[in-house]
């Protein structure tokens, strides 16, 4: 299954082919692939119940998070629901914000890691129907 979309130079979607896991070797510097290869991870960890449930969910990486004053956002209809955040077009998507979380915790891999994995989940909890003190709740 490819996970990702992500943003092109001229501002259109550009498929990425998932491939393997490269070992992250800087800190305060992660290349698109390896960071890509963090949310493909963090993306294989989830049950394959929540996998399926991805299937027609564009992953997409970007580097506006600081602007959007977040990690992640989901855009979309929720799953069987209504609308959430002014979504409805296909297909659904998943941003997870690569500039703020590699400003915020890309000193430490493990750190990085552990909240992209967070925020992967997070933002599928909301795909899934849950409401922000939903995911909240679920310690997302």
């Amino acid at each position: 299954m490819s996970w990702f979309w992500r943003e092109g130079r001229d501002g259109g979607r550009v498929i990425y082919a998932r491939g393997g896991h490269e070992a992250m070797s800087k800190p305060r510097h992660f290349s698109e692939q390896e960071f890509e290869a963090l949310v493909s991870s963090a993306l294989d960890e989830l049950p394959i119940e929540f996998q399926r449930a991805l299937e027609h969910v564009a992953i997409v990486v970007s580097d506006r998070g600081a602007e959007n004053h977040a990690y992640g956002m989901y855009i979309g209809s929720k799953l069987r629901g209504t609308p959430y955040f002014g979504g409805g077009g296909l297909p659904d998507e998943i941003l997870i914000f690569r500039d703020t979380l590699v400003r915020d915790f890309g000193d430490d891999p493990s750190r990085l890691r552990a909240h992209v994995i967070q925020t992967v989940r997070h933002e599928v909890g909301h795909h899934l129907g849950f409401d922000e003190a939903g995911v909240r709740k679920l310690g997302l």
